[in-house]
Formats: C-alpha cells, sequence, structure tokens
C-alpha cells in the first residue's frame, strides 16, 4: 500500500498510533481463527486488514472501566454489520 494511502488511513482512524493499534489487534483476532470482512485478491493479511479500515468494517472504541472495579482502559475492537 503507497504511502499517501496509509496516511490516508490514519487520519481516518485518529492518527497513525491507533491505525497501528487496530490493525495488529484485527491480526490477532484473524490470526486466531476469525474471518476476514473483505474480500481482497491479496494473501497479505495486511493488506486485507487496511481493506478492513477502507471500508469501514473496522473501527476503534474507547473502553469504558467496568463500574466497581476500575478494570483495564484502553481501545477495544468493534467490527461492523
Amino acid at each position: 500500500m503507497e504511502e499517501a494511502a496509509t496516511d490516508r488511513l490514519a487520519r481516518k482512524v485518529g492518527g497513525r498510533f491507533k491505525l497501528a493499534s487496530l490493525v495488529m489487534k484485527r491480526l490477532l483476532e484473524i490470526n486466531r481463527g476469525s474471518q476476514p470482512l473483505a474480500d481482497s485478491d491479496s494473501d497479505n493479511m495486511l493488506h486485507n486488514v487496511l481493506k478492513e479500515v477502507e471500508l469501514d468494517l473496522i473501527r476503534l472504541v474507547p473502553r469504558l472501566p467496568a463500574p466497581a472495579e476500575g478494570g483495564e482502559e484502553g481501545d477495544a475492537l468493534e467490527q461492523g454489520e
């Protein structure tokens, strides 16, 4: 994927760190058995995940702390319908 496209995706999700985090979380899901959400001609899973981001099929959502326990904060992965 060309650099301009990567920059566009980074702006779309809120920055390079968030894009990297989203891609990493999604690649872990796929490696654990989740099916890709977007059809791609490439066997490269990174390209498939970037295609999912481009098509708005996945996004990061803030994780809220548990009411009583104060759970772990961070971002969670949400898949589109």
